[in-house]
């Protein structure tokens, strides 16, 4: 069987089409990114504005079984266990250095704007690293959505990674309501290969976030070089309360990243302001009024340039159409007489 894997919009290793591999190359089949004339295809979307990608599959391969997936298409195709529970094909994808999984799945937060409980149910233990661990890598990276809801659990997946040599990064973050002490000390502890990256999605929250703040420092953290907070942002109604989470963090010696709600159209400043987050010397050099003002100002610059170009372009059209109506009046002229 020829099957034909499709990642239409993923930014990193998609696990899903990895354990897909995994099982079909088990089989024996030919499984691949660039196979011709499937037998069947695999896509794997994140992001529900590119779900028109994966359904025109449909019509590039009319003879094949297509099979979509992913929270940008759907929030209840799942895996099979006798596929979940692989070992994932690190081999499918050639830039790929470290091991890939989770530990745990779903949450118990059911904060308004988050897809993982729908996703996947409240949370529990899913599987030890050891069983996605591959000993090429010394590299793990995590996919829980809240995994200190299980200290113990996260203790011992901690003490899996500081046994062997392993640096990790947990992508969705962890939970800084969580965080205590011993948390703190075990994260300091083991090594971390990206910033850890923790979130302040509720302005009400402020108070934790700098007692937290202050028990990472007292653990040793680099505030500045090893901690980030994501700055979540539904609509542009919040902008204020945006840039107060921004500036606080700022203050407090750390850094703020904004995450905007991608199924709302995103205003010209809330673009500013995640440009301002996302440029680190930026954010560090001077502060948003600024950053937004110098902003303005080229954009003034900018469009002032091309309404002169736009008015120079309209001039020479105009003359080039009072000659083109001055030599057809000639030549009608010299055609009369």
């Amino acid at each position: 069987m020829k099957v034909l894997l499709v990642d239409v919009d993923g930014k990193m290793p998609n696990l899903a089409l990895m354990k897909l591999s995994a099982y079909h190359k088990q089989r024996g089949d030919e499984v691949g990114f660039d196979i011709q004339e499937p037998d069947i295809v695999y896509a794997s979307v994140i992001l529900r504005k590119n779900r028109w990608k994966a359904e025109a599959l449909r019509f590039l391969y009319p003879y094949a079984k297509i099979r979509i997936g992913g929270p940008g298409y759907n929030l209840t195709t799942k895996l099979p266990p006798q596929i979940e529970f692989l070992k994932p094909d690190y081999d499918l994808y050639d830039e790929c250095d470290f091991s890939l999984g989770f530990t745990t799945r779903g949450c118990n937060r059911n904060c308004y704007f988050c897809i993982v409980p729908k996703k996947e149910g409240r949370f529990k233990r899913w599987q030890h690293p050891s069983e996605f661990y591959d000993e090429r890598f010394d590299k793990i990276v995590f996919l829980d959505n809240n995994i200190l809801l299980d200290k113990e659990w996260f203790f011992v997946v901690m003490r899996f990674c500081e046994e062997h040599s392993l640096k990790y990064w947990f992508t969705q973050g962890l939970d800084i309501r969580l965080v205590d002490e011993k948390v703190a000390a075990t994260l300091r502890e083991v090594k971390h290969f990206k910033m850890l990256e923790f979130a302040w999605d509720f302005i009400e929250l402020e108070d934790i976030i700098r007692e937290k703040i202050n028990l990472l420092k007292d653990a040793g953290f680099d505030l500045r070089r090893e901690i980030q907070f994501y700055v979540y942002v539904h609509s542009d109604a919040d902008f204020d309360s945006a840039l107060y989470r921004c500036k606080v963090l700022k203050e407090l010696g750390t850094n703020a990243f904004v995450m905007f709600n991608i199924d709302e159209r995103i205003t010209q400043r809330i673009k500013d302001l995640r440009r301002w987050s996302y440029k680190k010397r930026i954010f560090w050099s001077c502060d948003f009024v600024d950053y937004n003002s110098s902003v303005r100002n080229r954009h003034r610059s900018i469009s002032d340039f091309t309404s002169k170009r736009v008015r120079k372009g309209q001039i020479k059209l105009e003359v080039q159409a009072e000659a083109f109506c001055g030599n057809s009046a000639s030549q009608k002229q010299s055609t009369t007489h």
